[in-house]
């Protein structure tokens, strides 16, 4: 990118960042896209720091990172974490999902790269997908292998009405409750996000589906065939509540399903957790 456009774009990044102070903000998370594709990302990431805030995650595919001078600047900069999506446990399942050969190996090195300065941590993310639903418990077992400071599994958005790789929340239970087991074996934390309690079976603290949506500022909103009532909030993100969501033992903590989901598969077999069937956090 040129210099003078990416100058550009800091500018507009500058005033958002800007925007977020007044509103009180002291922590953000640099995302959309790829962030370490924006060739001004040091420079907002200095400016983020010059300005107030006290914290500041990327969230990235971590292929850059495997250049470790880059990483090397990008961490001095002033990155406190990385948030980085692992997809399984070697390039035959991780690189299919991207649609990117190569992935794999520069996505691990990357990793390597962060931990190994110790400037900064790591948070490793994963999706359950058509493709990972067998591999959950092998990339569990690599995240923790390359040293990772925080782990949570979710399950997808889905934005473009391509539903082939998608598990319907009806069917999530299964392989959540076999990586949680695999999880409890090992005695090694496991955190979910977006997964309805009733998916699970049964009410725990591992799990967390009142996400509150990112505040993006003005000048970063969704697109207009995106947008809802609520701000910064997609329609792929939108959940509700059903007729079980008023037995459940959980309601009060749970968002409920995702609207795109239920209208599609509905609810199947599942059913409103109980108050006596819980599961402590490890």
């Amino acid at each position: 990118m040129p210099r003078k456009e990416w100058q550009k774009q800091l500018a507009d990044a500058s005033r958002a960042l800007k925007e977020f102070r007044r509103e009180g903000f002291e922590k953000i998370d640099v995302s959309g896209g790829d962030p370490l594709e924006f060739s001004g990302l040091p420079a907002f990431i200095r400016e983020a720091r010059r300005l107030g805030f006290r914290w500041i995650r990327v969230s990235t595919n971590g292929v850059r990172l495997a250049d470790k001078a880059f990483a090397r600047r990008l961490q001095a900069s002033g990155v406190d974490a990385f948030r980085i999506p692992l997809y399984g446990a070697d390039h035959n399942v991780h690189d299919k999902v991207t649609r990117a050969a190569g992935s794999f190996q520069a996505t691990v090195r990357g990793i390597k790269n962060i931990k190994s300065s110790g400037a900064s941590q790591v948070l490793l993310t994963s999706l359950l997908l058509q493709q990972t639903k067998s591999v959950l418990e092998d990339t569990f077992d690599l995240m923790y292998a390359l040293g990772c400071d925080d782990l949570y599994f979710a399950p997808a958005f889905v934005s473009n009405d391509d539903y082939s790789y998608y598990v319907p929340q009806k069917f999530q239970g299964h392989y959540w409750r076999r990586l949680l087991r695999h999880a409890l074996r090992l005695r090694r934390p496991v955190r979910f996000c977006d997964v309805p309690f009733c998916v699970l079976g049964f009410d725990t603290d591992l799990t967390d589906n009142m996400q509150k949506p990112a505040f993006l500022g003005s000048y970063f909103q969704p697109s207009g065939g995106q947008k809802t009532a609520v701000p910064d909030l997609p329609r792929y993100r939108r959940k509700i509540k059903v007729k079980i969501c008023a037995h459940c033992a959980a309601a009060g903590k749970c968002d409920g399903f995702l609207v795109n989901d239920i209208l599609r598969y509905g609810i199947g077999n599942l059913k409103p957790v109980r108050p006596d069937k819980r599961a402590l956090a490890l």
